[in-house]
């Protein structure tokens, strides 16, 4: 019987959530806003696509943003270019044992928790210690 909740519940928030928009787009002169979700950029063609809240796919020019709009698109593309952490740390000697699941640790408090780099580190420092 929850089961039939659960799934329902899952069912609804997919449907739903393509009926929320996720962002509000201004003008570039600053009158006008609209909702809606991000899809893509096109740098070289210099166009936007955007989902509006009817499910409607509109592309247009860059150009008719807002500064803000221009600067959030280039650092989300940038973060979406961005090469994986799991890539970078595989790339290297020491990376690629540490980017394995459950090698590293953190202390939380007084337990350690289990932990994932969020981005790979410039540098390592690593202690060794016995005691006989």
């Amino acid at each position: 019987m929850n089961t039939k909740y659960i799934i329902l519940a899952g069912l609804a928030a997919t449907l739903g959530s393509g009926l929320v928009a996720g962002r509000t787009w201004t003008s570039s002169d600053g009158t006008k806003t609209f909702e809606g979700d991000f899809k893509s950029f096109d740098a070289d063609a210099g166009k936007v696509s955007v989902l509006m809240g009817n499910g409607r796919l509109v592309t247009f020019d860059v150009a008719k943003l807002s500064a803000d709009d221009k600067t959030w698109i280039e650092e989300t593309q940038a973060r979406e270019n961005a090469p994986k952490v799991e890539d970078v740390l595989a790339a290297q000697k020491i990376g690629s044992k540490l980017a394995k699941p459950g090698v590293l640790q953190k202390l939380d408090g007084k337990r350690f928790a289990k932990f994932s780099f969020e981005q790979a580190p410039e540098y390592y420092i690593l202690y060794f210690s016995a005691s006989w």
